[in-house]
């Protein structure tokens, strides 16, 4: 007999559950076919003389549903045993979990049934359930009848009338057929044993696929690692970009935004059982991620970037071949680094795509198409924002395109490999031509203190450590010094400091680079002070003893609370004299380091031992990556451009 169950919920509740746009609700029928282990599922829709629709059916030959489990799953919320077990009985992963999907089908019409067919035994029994929008609180059941014997397919039919023509145009019409392939396609790559009809046209899944690629890894917690893999799929055909969360074989529960700029058309699919876990337990907050959702999403969006440079760079090929045939490629010899490699491969990437995203450019003859690339060469050869500035001010590049361009080099490892790479480079021709210029006889006998080694060195902290590389001028750093010059005899400070030679300094020191680093604790703070005499002038027991007591006078000044802050004072000649040689070479120390206390550390050090522990710093990097530096005329040319103005006219 007949039954009508009543669901036990709120009216507007189920109300609520029902709303979803055609594409959503067409795709829940269509996992709950695939959840029944369906090999096949059609969609048919009829069209009524106006060409609207008349009706939907979705039809599968899975296992269909037992009629004693239906009542639970129709006859109250939460009540599939998808929340409870994980797979089919034929072992696909599940979708659902809570049997709510179903009423995502009067999304689509407000009149549904659904019909069972399942095998017991040896026989095959069916029954009916409907849905009406007008009574969404009770299900409609069947009895429940035997098939005649001869049946022997099982399976699962929803015919929907009462038509909601806007989303069922959307579910079925071609033009969104797309995203509806793109929904499934990760699964069909696990389980690819299934098809799928569209008024008789069949679901195209591997041809839609144009290239697909993978990565593993782990997110940390505390003691707990979470297994994650991320893949990319790059479609043959123009799509949404979506990033999907999926259970670990491809099954998605929630989708997102793609999250990066990407001209390929590409979809992110994160899959992990913690993924999984999450959905059952209703935690995927899309708002906010928690810590290890969050980790897995930055660590796909860093995968997805570096595809779509590599692919960028790979359809780069042709195009620039074309440059290089007809001599418009900047780079004429080959590259002989890595850092070489990657400034063309970035050069590549962003030539291609200004061909193809600035009209003018096809059009411009050969000598302007060389000049813009000569540009894009020459930012290159400094940093990427160089880069952008050339995109943005003079080659005028979309704003979308630039952006674009602009993340794929910013956010991938791809800009930081030339920008560091450049530094090195950089900081090793600086260091060949400082060397140049304080042991060269020729040269030396020019340079001041002040005037000239002062200028050059005061950007340039990272060569007295690495962790010296970023500092500022403190004021009261500074009023510092000024008030213990003045206690050592010395009134003039400001006049000292501006003044152009300062060859009087040799009786009191000359504090001419003074910084201030963070140590990581707030408040924590480094000063370093750095005593630099001119290449003619060697250290010996007057200015051993200058340093020391500077040091210890200035260390205990009150402005600077001692449990917050460390200093170093560095005393740096191009020589050491014979009697203070000892105090150099103390047990237990490094070589130079002539003072140490809690508070502060005192070193004195020729330029040799200071620009020989620079070069040792970076010269295994330069080897592995096989940079190439010039010969120390060129070196010196290289100091020269940077610090032109201050230098001797003697050397320009």
């Amino acid at each position: 007999m007949p039954k009508i169950i009543d669901v036990g919920v709120e009216q507007d509740h189920i109300e609520s559950l029902t709303k979803a746009s055609g594409i959503t609700a067409i795709s829940e029928l269509i996992w709950n076919s695939l959840d029944a282990d369906a090999t096949k599922v059609k969609i048919e829709y009829i069209k009524n003389k106006l060409g609207g629709f008349e009706e939907l059916v979705v039809e599968d030959n899975g296992l269909g549903i037992e009629y004693s489990k239906a009542q639970d799953v129709f006859g109250r919320l939460g009540g599939s045993e998808k929340k409870i077990q994980t797979s089919s009985p034929n072992g696909r992963q599940y979708h659902g979990k809570e049997g709510k999907g179903r009423y995502k089908s009067l999304a689509l019409g407000d009149l549904v049934k659904f019909t069972s067919v399942y095998k017991n035994g040896e026989s095959l029994k069916e029954f009916t359930v409907t849905f009406d929008r007008n009574n969404l609180s009770h299900s409609n059941f069947s009895d429940l009848k035997t098939l005649p014997k001869g049946s022997v397919e099982t399976g699962f039919k929803v015919e929907i009338k009462n038509i909601n023509q806007e989303n069922v145009i959307q579910a079925v019409d071609p033009k969104f057929r797309r995203e509806i392939e793109q929904k499934f396609t990760s699964y069909w790559i696990n389980y690819n044993d299934f098809e799928i009809y569209f008024n008789g046209n069949k679901l195209e899944f591997e041809s839609l696929i144009k290239n697909t690629e993978e990565k593993e890894f782990f997110v940390q917690n505390g003691e707990l690692s979470y297994r994650f893999s991320i893949k990319v799929i790059e479609w043959s055909f123009d799509i949404r970009k979506r990033t999907y969360l999926c259970n670990t074989k491809g099954i998605p529960f929630k989708e997102l935004n793609l999250g990066i700029r990407s001209t390929i058309p590409i979809s992110i699919f994160i899959q992990s059982v913690y993924i999984e876990k999450l959905h059952r337990e209703n935690l995927i907050d899309l708002e906010n991620f928690d810590d290890i959702l969050q980790g897995a999403y930055v660590e796909a969006k860093k995968f997805a970037r570096e595809y779509v440079r590599n692919r960028l760079h790979l359809y780069s090929g042709e195009f620039i071949k074309e440059l290089k045939t007809k001599g418009l490629y900047p780079y004429k010899e080959n590259a002989d680094s890595i850092i070489e490699e990657s400034k063309r491969q970035v050069f590549d990437i962003v030539a291609l795509q200004v061909n193809e995203y600035l009209p003018e450019f096809e059009s411009q003859n050969d000598k302007s198409k060389k000049f813009t690339l000569s540009l894009i060469k020459e930012a290159l050869e400094k940093d990427s924002h160089s880069l952008q500035k050339i995109l943005t001010e003079v080659i005028e590049l979309p704003d979308e395109k630039r952006e674009e361009l602009v993340e794929i080099l910013e956010e991938t490892s791809l800009s930081s490999v030339i920008d560091t790479m450049t530094e090195i480079k950089n900081r090793l021709r600086f260091i060949n031509g400082l060397e140049e210029l304080i042991y060269n006889k020729d040269l030396n006998k020019n340079i001041l203190e002040r005037k000239h080694l002062h200028k050059i060195l005061v950007n340039e902290t990272w060569l007295f450590g690495d962790e010296y590389t970023y500092g500022v001028d403190d004021v009261t750093l500074k009023n510092v010094l000024k008030a213990y010059l003045k206690s050592l005899g010395r009134s003039d400070f400001e006049e000292t400091i501006s003044n152009d030679s300062n060859n009087d300094l040799q009786i009191i020191p000359d504090v001419c680079l003074w910084r201030q680093f963070p140590q990581g604790s707030p408040g924590h703070k480094t000063n370093l002070i750095i005593e630099l005499k001119k290449p003619t002038k060697d250290a010996g027991v007057e200015e051993l003893m200058q340093i020391k007591l500077y040091a210890a006078r200035i260390s205990n000044d009150k402005r600077f609370p001692k449990e917050k802050t460390k200093w170093k004072f560095l005393l740096i000649t191009k020589d050491i004299k014979p009697d203070i040689e000892p105090e150099l070479e103390q047990t237990g120390r490094k070589y130079g380091h002539v003072v140490s206390t809690d508070l502060y550390d005192v070193f004195v050090l020729t330029w040799g031992h200071i620009l020989t522990e620079a070069k040792t710093r970076y010269e295994y990097v330069k080897d592995k990556l096989n940079l190439n530096l010039m010969d120390n005329q060129h070196n010196l040319d290289y100091l020269k451009s940077r610090y032109n103005e201050y230098l001797p006219n003697e050397l320009n």
